[in-house]
């Protein structure tokens, strides 16, 4: 009787289900049985090729590309893989992504990781053409008498290594950054370099100076840059007000995960705390609008341009030219001088001397994050 019944089910139950699974596909694909879920990987899917009954040869590739990023499930597939690695195992879905710390802590692979382990270093060309690019930097500020500054924002591996995996080392004495800040000095600008005043911070303000899932410094963390940069541009303009924290309502809250938590597809089931800076002081400011410069080719209209004012012009002008880390730096600039322009020219970090010209800065920022430095030399126009 056992044995009959054993038939039956592999005969029968088996190969009902079998089919219910193969079939279930389709009817998900036309159906929608169950709600679909958003792509939540940090890259944009492969778009459905074009049929071109002359060129067939790269099509079958293309589309079998396309059908990988679109069949039914994928992405309920993508996000409980997700879920049994971080929850159940302990580990990055994604690896060569992200690395899972200690404490809650997420950090971004490419481009900090190596930045932090130090495995390569800048080769003499690219040395050579930091040394010309900021030469070149320094006489054209120092004719238009432009203090300009380069700031160094520092990766959460150099601020937090206590939180890293114990397998995650650095390999040597000296980065990319060390390289960099040499050179750049050599050559008579001023670098303010904020890895030091980060990791001296950190003994006040604890894990509070990046967000725990993002890669990106906190508000908390933005605003000790504000002081440090403040700190050294009013040696030169004394005149300048540096706002503090009692000069600020602060108030924490709770918001779902950051870029880091959206490539492991955690973003709505783990939080950041950030933080609500309110000024207790008056504003001045108002913001300008439209931008008056043309938009650049494949510039971002929304990140591209962002300015702000006061009616009074007694104070300095100020021009910042920043990557992501500036964004949330924003806010605190712009109080303290009278006119306070920011560019995001894509990770470029170019002079931008058409602005420049427009905008005559008492004080240029050159704002970057100490990852993206080799990609900063790699947009160098020697041409000059």
């Amino acid at each position: 009787m056992n044995t009959k019944r054993n038939i039956w089910f592999s005969d029968y139950v088996l190969i009902v289900v079998f089919i219910l699974i193969i079939c279930s596909a389709f009817v998900q694909q036309y159906a929608g049985f169950l709600s679909p879920l958003p792509n939540q990987e940090n890259r944009k899917l492969s778009e459905k090729p074009a049929f071109n009954i002359n060129r067939l040869d790269p099509f079958p590739a293309a589309y079998e590309t396309f059908y990988n990023d679109h069949f039914a499930f994928r992405n309920h597939f993508v996000k409980w893989y997700a879920f049994i690695n971080y929850n159940w195992f302990k580990k990055s879905p994604y690896p060569d992504q992200v690395i899972l710390g200690n404490e809650g802590q997420l950090f971004l692979v490419p481009n900090e990781l190596d930045t932090y382990q130090g495995k390569t270093l800048l080769s003499d060309e690219d040395l050579s053409k930091v040394r010309n690019e900021f030469t070149y930097r320094k006489k054209y500020c120092f004719d238009k008498g432009i203090e300009y500054f380069v700031v160094i924002c520092p990766t959460k591996y150099t601020v937090y290594p206590e939180h890293l995996p114990w397998y995650v080392l650095p390999s040597g004495d000296q980065s990319k950054t060390d390289q960099f800040i040499d050179i750049v000095r050599e050559t008579g600008n001023t670098v303010i370099d904020l890895r030091g005043t980060f990791i001296q911070a950190k003994d006040s303000l604890g894990d509070q100076l990046f967000w725990p899932t993002d890669n990106h410094w906190s508000e908390v963390g933005a605003f000790i840059a504000y002081q440090e940069i403040m700190k050294h541009v009013s040696i030169r303009f004394p005149e300048l007000h540096t706002y503090q924290f009692s000069d600020y309502s602060i108030k924490p809250y709770t918001r779902n995960g950051g870029n880091l938590a959206s490539i492991v597809n955690m973003q709505e089931k783990i939080q950041d705390q950030r933080f609500k800076f309110k000024a207790l002081y008056p504003t001045l400011t108002s913001m300008i609008k439209p931008s008056p410069y043309p938009l650049p080719d494949k510039m971002d209209p929304n990140n591209y341009f962002l300015g702000f004012e006061m009616d009074s012009g007694e104070l300095p002008r100020l021009l910042v030219v920043h990557d992501s880390f500036g964004k949330i730096i924003q806010p605190f600039l712009k109080d303290s001088f009278s006119r306070t322009v920011y560019i995001w020219d894509k990770w470029q970090y170019q002079l931008n001397e058409p602005i420049v010209e427009a905008e005559q800065p008492d004080v240029y920022i050159t704002l970057i994050v100490e990852s993206l430095i080799p990609g900063m030399i790699g947009h160098i126009n020697e041409n000059k």
